[in-house]
């Protein structure tokens, strides 16, 4: 059975992509911060058939990171696709954010990817296969005054996916980020979790030649 994992683990997009694969015949690994939360997650995976397992890592800490990914790696194998859905997140007038805080949430959202990237990609291009894919943000385009944490985070990220791809051009490791341009809303036709799982399936099954590296939706 294949394996996904998936980082920043949580409702939403997180949790549809999860539901996606698994109902697909995937095998699921769950990463965030807080143990209860991914409990309850696998036990609501469990309750639908779908098989999961989780580690508990800061996404910010390297090291803990690390941790987590070889945790899952020892109990259950190396994943087919690894997808970055962890993002910090401060919602202040911009005239009143600190430094700090952006710093902080700067960690999570690129810091966190930066890391696994460094950890992950050499092995995928060794191998020359594997399907690494990140969350992004239409705020990444444009920044807003009220979301700045993360309008320069997705933004960086953008930026750093990009720098990925073009390191691994030439090789069968497919990088590749989907761009959410609206807020994520289970009532949204267009935006509702599940619909956007639908496009992280689309990547996963697209073969070399025809890799897409950014899907802006």
């Amino acid at each position: 059975m294949e394996l996904i994992t998936i980082i920043g683990a949580g409702p939403g997009i997180s949790y549809a992509v999860a539901q996606k694969f698994g109902k697909e015949g995937f095998k699921i690994a769950l990463i965030s911060r807080t143990e209860e939360k991914l409990k309850q997650q696998q036990n609501d995976l469990k309750s639908e058939g779908i098989e999961a397992v989780y580690a508990v890592a800061d996404v910010a800490n390297p090291e803990s990171l690390y941790k987590a990914l070889q945790q899952i790696l020892d109990s259950v194998g190396h994943a087919s696709m690894i997808l970055y859905n962890a993002a910090g997140v401060s919602v202040k007038d911009v005239l009143e954010q600190d430094w700090e805080t952006i710093k902080s949430n700067l960690d999570i959202s690129v810091g966190g990817y930066f890391n696994l990237m460094k950890r992950v990609l050499p092995f995928c291009l060794k191998n020359n296969s594997g399907k690494l894919f990140a969350t992004g943000g239409g705020f990444a385009m444009q920044g807003d005054p009220q979301w700045t944490s993360l309008s320069i985070g997705k933004a960086a990220l953008r930026n750093l996916v990009q720098a990925y791809q073009k390191r691994a051009e030439g090789t069968n490791v497919h990088i590749a980020q989907l761009t959410v341009c609206g807020f994520v809303n289970p009532n949204d036709e267009k935006y509702s979790p599940k619909a956007i799982a639908e496009q992280y399936w689309k990547l996963f099954n697209q073969k070399p030649g025809e890799f897409e590296s950014e899907i802006i939706y």
